[in-house]
């Protein structure tokens, strides 16, 4: 017999928007200088074929681009950061910095990783039947979230993960999508109404 699954909370106490909101009202954005100049150097090096540097740089990014994987992958995400990664290091001699922020460079390859593995997962997997027995809410209500974001207008979309899953700040955004700093405040407030809009649908 399938257990019950309890009440979903409202949207405007859903743990992950509620935190989505929290970033933005505590500041959590402001830019760190020297975040951003050790990046610049790291990449130099890297870009000489340093690979100790390379390294810094994966351990500075691997966590977020592993919450973009696990966002929008069924199974694999650490396989999606790993591909990441290697697609980076290869393409790296040929980066140029033209002003957008290497966060948004990583960004651009995880994408088309992700979206390689979606298109992979649709022709390989059979469509599972639907499981019995107990259901994990945290898994479900993070799958329900990712949903929500690939809804987004694409604009909207790119702020949330760049923002929230990568952790680039409001300024780097900006940067990487051609946008003033106001405008991505714009787009990260209706992102977050949609998302509430979407949550209170479920």
């Amino acid at each position: 017999m399938l257990r019950e699954p309890p009440p979903r909370a409202p949207a405007s106490e859903h743990p992950y928007i509620a935190a989505l909101i929290s970033d933005v009202l505590t500041g959590t954005d402001e830019a760190d200088a020297r975040t951003q100049d050790r990046v610049r150097d790291l990449v130099a090096r890297a870009k000489r074929g340093d690979g100790d540097a390379f390294g810094e740089l994966y351990r500075l990014y691997h966590a977020p681009l592993y919450r973009l994987a696990r966002a929008h992958l069924r199974g694999g995400a650490e396989d999606a950061v790993a591909e990441t990664f290697l697609r980076a290091w290869k393409a790296l001699p040929g980066y140029r910095d033209t002003g957008s922020p290497f966060v948004a460079w990583l960004y651009g390859i995880a994408r088309h990783v992700v979206i390689d593995e979606i298109r992979g997962q649709a022709r390989v997997e059979p469509r599972a039947e639907v499981p019995g027995g107990h259901v994990e809410w945290k898994v479900d209500d993070e799958l329900i979230l990712a949903a929500a974001i690939g809804r987004l207008p694409d604009e909207q979309r790119q702020v949330v993960e760049l923002k929230f899953l990568m952790g680039a700040t409001n300024a780097e955004v900006a940067a990487a999508l051609g946008k003033s700093v106001g405008a991505v405040n714009a787009k990260q407030w209706r992102a977050l109404a949609a998302l509430r809009r979407m949550l209170e649908e479920t």
